[in-house]
């Protein structure tokens, strides 16, 4: 008898690492808390984060991770597409590699570095300025489009491993019947790429958003007089010793999580049933 590759009493136990603190971080957000501990049931920390301060906080949060989740996958996709058209499979692994070397250093050494790149003094303003002869802000503290720059560069490399190994799971048969009906890269990847990697976008902007939503870095460093991130939220929250409302706010992230994972079993299932 062939033994299990992986046995399931490890299974369980990796299972039990994940799920006991989610479970804690359920059950406390449902509690209230006093000078010892918690000491009984309350629903203070969702009536906290369902506040109108906390959920227009929570909106500008939201919004900025889904214009970066979506321009980053966007254009990871596009990279993933032309990586695979047009390069080897040495400079594929090349440029993999040379994506994910900045990530070797703290993020807030990067963002601190993109700081004096595109802050509102930066380098890239005072090139702009000199290049249309006058004074140029493009990037400044008002309009936070450094910070979304910055937020889309950081997410793009998980967009790119994504889509790219989705791309290197599609048979090749259909890349030979393409080139055997001598179909144009635009149609091939309008036909064939794009209907075939549904799952692999879906996977990629859930992953670059939730990156995104939990970024804070660069607003802390790029965002001016507005500090809004999710970093910054928990940090007042603490400071309030408001410790449920923190918990709530895993609560509902959680269920976030959940029916993002729901959604994403019906589209892998629609996409199965299209191929069938």
């Amino acid at each position: 008898m062939e033994r299990p590759l992986v046995n399931s009493t490890i299974i369980g136990l990796i299972a039990l690492v994940f799920v006991v603190p989610l479970a804690m971080v359920i059950s406390m957000a449902c509690m209230s808390f006093g000078g010892s501990g918690p000491n009984g049931f309350s629903t203070e920390g969702y009536s906290e984060i369902l506040s109108t301060l906390r959920l227009r906080e929570l909106l500008v949060i939201t919004t900025r991770a889904l214009l970066v989740a979506a321009t980053a996958t966007c254009v990871a996709f596009l990279v993933s597409w032309s990586l695979f058209r047009v390069g080897s499979e040495r400079f594929l692994l090349f440029f993999l590699t040379l994506m994910t070397l900045p990530f070797l250093a703290n993020e807030a050494v990067r963002v601190f570095a993109w700081q004096h790149v595109l802050s509102e003094d930066g380098v890239f303003n005072a090139l702009l300025s000199r290049v249309a002869g006058g004074d140029v802000r493009l990037f400044n503290a008002t309009n936070n489009l450094n910070v979304l720059v910055v937020m889309v560069l950081n997410c793009i490399p998980f967009g790119v491993f994504i889509s790219t190994a989705s791309l290197k799971t599609v048979p090749a048969i259909y890349w030979k019947v393409s080139n055997d009906l001598n179909l144009s890269s635009t149609s091939m990847f309008l036909k064939i790429a794009l209907p075939l990697s549904k799952v692999a976008l879906y996977a990629s902007f859930v992953v670059t958003f939730f990156i995104a939503f939990s970024l804070s870095s660069e607003v802390n460093f790029l965002g001016g007089a507005s500090k809004i991130s999710l970093r910054n939220l928990v940090l007042s929250l603490m400071s309030a010793s408001k410790f449920q409302s923190i918990f709530a706010l895993g609560a509902l992230m959680t269920l976030l999580i959940v029916l993002f994972i729901l959604a994403f079993r019906r589209v892998r299932s629609s996409q199965l049933l299209s191929m069938s």
